[in-house]
């Protein structure tokens, strides 16, 4: 597993490629196409990033939850230190929603929507958010009129 976090570096322009890409782009890159198969697999290393940056948080949140059972004397200090450990921002979980959804992964879009969804409380601010999270529906007819 560690030689596997090696392998995951972004450069500054890939990074400004992957920020550039949200729901807003699905139908016209069409990254199952040869000619995008470089940016295909910029979109594959980016979700691969992201998904353990988020296995690695919950892990250590774990990690902290067992440690602060342990020790039971200093409950109310323990709670504050989980409170300052590994913090996902939800935009996060958009944010891998978009990259699945351009890559025709619909469920692990909508699951990926659905977990910003319910962390975020103003989510219907995010237009894009609400655009993938409505083609996702689409895709699954889960849509009422």
């Amino acid at each position: 597993m560690a030689q596997d976090t090696d392998d995951i570096n972004l450069t500054p322009q890939e990074l400004q490629t992957l920020s550039e890409l949200d729901s807003r782009q699905f139908g016209f890159l069409k990254l199952n196409s040869p000619e995008q198969a470089k940016r295909k697999a910029l979109v594959m290393r980016a979700i691969k990033y992201l998904e353990r940056m988020l296995v690695q948080a919950q892990t250590e949140k774990q990690r902290r939850k067992v440690d602060s059972t342990k020790g039971c004397s200093d409950d109310f200090k323990e709670n504050e230190d989980e409170d300052k450990g590994i913090s996902i921002d939800p935009k996060t979980y958009c944010k891998l929603g978009h990259f699945h959804l351009l890559l025709e992964d619909y469920s692990k879009a909508m699951s990926a929507y659905q977990k910003f969804y319910s962390l975020k409380g103003d989510y219907w601010k995010d237009a894009s958010f609400l655009y993938g999270l409505g083609l996702v529906y689409f895709h699954f007819n889960a849509f009422q009129w």
